[in-house]
């Protein structure tokens, strides 16, 4: 036989022993598995609550900056003291 035959010989078999392998294992690959639906089911719950969400932030930040609907983001030189 010649170096290219037993070259494709021997991927040959190391292929097959990797998926006879990774048919056998058991531990499989739950974690990302789970960590993918964990990811899914945040990002469905927040667009179903979408409105709630933004209604709650946006009175939240009117609270912190005090704007209640005012002009507060008017470029005006008296906020600054000028």
């Amino acid at each position: 036989m010649n170096l290219i035959t037993r070259a494709c010989i021997a991927l040959n078999t190391r292929v097959q022993a990797f998926k006879e392998n990774l048919k056998n294992d058991e531990r499989g690959v739950s974690a990302i598995v789970a960590t993918i639906i964990l990811l899914l089911i945040v990002i469905l719950m927040a667009a179903v609550f979408y409105e709630q969400i933004s209604t709650y932030f946006s009175d939240m930040m009117d609270k912190i900056f005090n704007t209640n609907g005012t002009n507060a983001g008017s470029m005006n030189t008296g906020d600054f003291g000028g």
